[in-house]
């Protein structure tokens, strides 16, 4: 009876582990981790007819036209001081990644931001120059977060796709979508 009951429980749990998904291992990057190796990786490129995201929308802006149009122009004088030529690694491109940094935020929805960049450093591509595009993750997709202190750093976990973007402040090299979203704790 014993060994009929024990081929039993090794045949359950053999199959059970045949028909259990595989889970994806988190990677834990630091901000350097982003960088290729000399050599390796994906120059950075923009196409030229990408959209800018975080554009503000002229409806939305409580200023005059011409207010409007040199408010555009100073982000994107902004946006080409930020250090070019950089590569990111696309042997990241779809793994599971958790990465802390700082939120600067591109869209807000009432008191809830709903996209950002997640960078290394507080204040950056607030303050010019912003880093290198390897240095920087757009965050979409997001239910929306209130920011109790901008200056705080969060935990970031999710794909991460290797796909460059254009937005108002940076070119930015990396992209995540619903992640998930903590306070950072060591």
């Amino acid at each position: 009876m014993r060994i009929l009951f024990a081929g039993l429980f090794a045949l359950l749990v053999s199959s059970t582990l045949v028909l259990m998904p595989a889970q994806a291992e988190t990677l834990i990057l630091d901000w350097e981790d982003l960088v290729p190796a000399k050599g390796k990786g994906e120059v950075l490129s923009i196409p030229g007819n990408a959209p800018t995201l975080g554009t503000p929308r002229r409806e939305d802006y409580d200023g005059t036209d011409d207010e409007y149009e040199e408010m555009l122009e100073v982000y994107e004088a902004q946006r080409y001081m930020q250090p070019q030529g950089v590569s990111i690694r696309s042997d990241l491109n779809g793994k599971t990644v958790r990465i802390p940094g700082f939120i600067t935020p591109l869209e807000i929805d009432g008191e809830k931001v709903v996209e950002f960049l997640l960078v290394p450093y507080v204040g950056a591509c607030i303050h010019v120059p912003s880093p290198p595009g390897n240095q920087i993750i757009y965050i979409s997709k997001i239910k929306g977060i209130t920011l109790d202190n901008m200056y705080d750093p969060i935990w970031i976990t999710g794909k991460l796709k290797a796909k460059p973007l254009a937005t108002i402040l940076a070119d930015v090299g990396y992209h995540m979508e619903n992640v998930k979203i903590e306070p950072y704790v060591e």
